[in-house]
């Protein structure tokens, strides 16, 4: 924890709060955004599915 404490620091340090700040709010969302994704792909194969079932009944 106090090595990522002092990296962030002396990234603050060099180019800057907002920068850096950006930086963290990006990687966040970028990896969140991921995950939304993947989830809607899922979603949309179960839908698929279910409307292939549906279709195979009638």
């Amino acid at each position: 924890m106090g090595e990522d404490y002092q990296f962030l620091m002396g990234l603050i340090s060099n180019i800057g709060f907002p920068i850096v700040a950006f930086l963290l709010i990006f990687y966040k969302f970028d990896k969140s955004l991921g995950l939304l994704a993947e989830a809607v792909n899922n979603n949309t194969h179960a839908v698929q599915l279910l409307l292939q079932k549906e279709n195979q009944n009638k």
